[in-house]
């Protein structure tokens, strides 16, 4: 596990989430402390990935705000951001996202561009880097995720688990404050599985701050300092992996017991 401060990072304070009629995030409160690993596990449909999307504003929460870093981002009626800080709407929205890294279950590499070139162009778009400063941080990242022997190749020449290593590497780049990993193994064939978590445990270790949406309980109970269970929106139980060894709500207990019998 990483070692863990008191300040925090991340507060949702009440953040909700609808699409259309149907509520898929209710009313959550979280904390999340400088240097912590929080896992978050729970059934198909509980809200994970989208309790990780309210965060960045990929999916901007429908109520609530969320405090990152200090500054705080609220949603208006409308939908739009709101510039709360008095920054242009395109500005602050791009320095939210440049700070949270953010790795999904789809690789979303770029076909047309090189492995170097899919995590350099971050670095020229977000962090305003030459040409030659952008590739010389992609190379670094990229030896980093063991693919520097593959910075010339195309995402076509890459397997799944070098292509997620690469997304990994491009979010990485911009030397996030907090990163996201929302099932980043699941696409994976299981012998690809270990590979991505090793580098992940890599970056717990080195003192990331990480929230992980994953199946991988195993990973979850060892690496997190803290372990979310959630289900039908709803944050049902948390507490550390030592606690999760006895859980307090049935609901918690049914799908441990399903997937440790899975």
């Amino acid at each position: 596990m990483s070692a863990t401060t008191t300040s925090s990072l991340l507060e949702l304070r009440q953040v909700t989430k609808q699409f259309g009629a149907t509520t898929v995030l209710q009313p959550t409160d979280l904390q999340v402390r400088r240097g912590e690993v929080v896992c978050v596990i729970g059934p198909s449909g509980s809200g994970k990935s989208t309790l990780l999307r309210c965060v960045n504003f990929i999916a901007p929460p429908s109520t609530g705000s969320i405090v990152f870093d200090g500054a705080e981002y609220t949603p208006p009626t409308d939908h739009r951001w709101v510039p709360a800080l008095g920054l242009p709407e395109e500005r602050r929205l791009t320095r939210l996202r440049s700070e949270i890294g953010m790795v999904f279950q789809q690789f979303n590499v770029f076909p047309h561009l090189t492995v170097r070139e899919n995590v350099a162009i971050g670095c020229r778009k977000t962090c305003g880097l030459g040409r030659k400063e952008a590739a010389e941080r992609a190379l670094a990242e990229l030896t980093k995720v063991g693919m520097a022997e593959k910075v010339d190749a195309y995402p076509e020449q890459l397997s799944g688990g070098q292509k997620q290593r690469v997304a990994i590497a491009r979010a990485l780049a911009l030397d996030p404050k907090l990163m996201l990993f929302d099932e980043a193994t699941s696409a994976l064939d299981p012998e690809l599985v270990n590979g991505i978590l090793a580098i992940m445990r890599e970056l717990a270790e080195a003192g990331m701050t990480m929230m992980v949406v994953t199946h991988e309980m195993r990973f979850a109970m060892e690496v997190a300092d803290r372990v979310i269970f959630m289900d039908r929106g709803c944050i049902v139980e948390e507490g550390t992996p030592e606690q999760f060894k006895d859980p307090q709500h049935e609901r918690t207990r049914t799908f441990l017991r399903s997937i440790n019998h899975g």
